[in-house]
């Protein structure tokens, strides 16, 4: 995919899941900086996906580390829904989310840009 629908899709994909947030969630006093979290994991993550899209789509490789990824990425986001405020926070449950997915497509564009070793 061409670096521009790339990051037209990162953008449009960054403001409808910040915008929901912002709707759907009871503003606080950390909500500015939740929502520009949001925005910024959501567009950037989208953006290193598409790039890598064949490789984060392959049927070849290990599907336990897939689940156990889901599994882990799954606890952690009901533990920041939960834990953070008395009541409940989606925001940042779905900030948590976010982070998880950034950092898994950002290991699978590290490892694809690395050089063989000898």
């Amino acid at each position: 995919m061409n670096s521009f629908p790339r990051y037209a899709t990162g953008l449009l994909v960054a403001s409808v899941v910040t915008a929901s947030i912002a709707f759907f969630e009871p503003p606080t006093g950390e909500s500015l900086q939740i929502l520009l979290g949001i925005a910024l994991v959501y567009g950037v993550g989208t953006v290193i996906a598409l790039r890598y899209w064949p490789i984060l789509r392959s049927k070849n490789g290990p599907k336990w580390v897939t689940g156990a990824f889901a599994g882990v990425m799954t606890f952690g986001c009901l533990s920041l829904l939960n834990g953070v405020t008395p009541s409940p926070n989606f925001g940042v449950a779905v900030l948590g989310y976010g982070l998880a997915g950034f950092g898994f497509v950002s290991g699978i564009a590290f490892e694809h840009g690395r050089e063989p070793s000898p």
